[in-house]
Parts: C-alpha cells; structure tokens; sequence
C-alpha cells in the first residue's frame, strides 16, 4: 500500500509542476486567464499532495518526498494545454483506479480514502473535456481572447 500512496504522492507533486509549467508558457503568449487557471490548478494538487501526507501519517507512515521529473510538454495555444489536461487527469484517474482495486484487497482503509480521489479525478476528466469543447467552439468563432478571459468561470 505505501507504494501505491507513495505514486499518488508523485502523481500530486508531478501533476502541480505540470500545470505550473503551462501556465508559463501560457503566459508568454500572453493568454493571462489561463495562466491564471492553470496556476489555480496547480495549487489544488499541492492540496491533495497534503491530504495524502496528512492520511500516511495518520497510517503510522511518512510520505517520502520523491524526485519529479522535468516538465517537457509544450503549448502553443489553450487548447494544447487543455490536451494536456485532459490526458494527464485521465492517466491520474486510471491510476487511483488500479489503486483502488488493489487496495480492496489489502487495506480497506486504503481503498475508502482513495474513493474521493477517483470521484475528483472524474470531475477533472469531465470538466476538461468541457472546456475542451467550449474552446472548439471558440476557436472556430475566433473569439480565443474571450475565452481565455473567461477560463476561470467555464
């Protein structure tokens, strides 16, 4: 089970670097609302990073801060990072649920706190295939900067 924790950890920690990395790069284009979203996003992570130090070491456990890797995804537009996104938060997903099903069988403490997880990550995956579509749209209307103002309230 520590392994599994300790993956959802890295995944947290990764995933905060990720849309770090975008919002900078989002930024340079000048696309100043979805730098912010993107911040916004990253910040959440470090959220859940928290939670599942907080649930290890109410375990009797210690999160071991691991090394992440670089950041080499790069955007050209908002709809790259929205791809990005959307894969990374369904790769997460998947993730906490093979967790999950491993973790029913040997820790049923586990498998409850990792329910939540899944039900956030379905929410992410749901949400960013939304503003996926919305920016098609956009794109097509070319109304981009109206969407990039407005990323936060989508």
């Amino acid at each position: 089970m520590k392994k599994g924790m300790q993956d959802a950890v890295y995944a947290e920690l990764y995933q905060s670097n990720l849309w770090k990395s975008l919002a900078n790069q989002l930024q340079k284009l000048g696309l100043f609302g979805s730098q912010k979203y993107f911040l916004a996003e990253s910040a959440e992570e470090l959220t859940h990073y928290q939670m599942h130090v907080e649930f290890m070491n109410d375990m009797g456990d210690c999160a071991d801060l691991p090394k992440i890797d670089s950041v080499t995804d790069k955007v050209t537009d908002i709809g790259d990072a929205l791809e990005i996104g959307y894969n990374t938060e369904l790769d997460v997903y998947n993730q906490y649920k093979d967790f999950y099903e491993k973790a029913q069988d040997e820790d049923v403490s586990v498998a409850q706190y990792i329910l939540q997880f899944i039900e956030i990550q379905r929410k992410a995956v749901g949400h960013y295939g939304d503003l996926l579509a919305k920016y098609k749209i956009a794109e097509q209307t070319k109304e981009i900067l109206e969407f990039d103002e407005h990323i936060s309230d989508l």
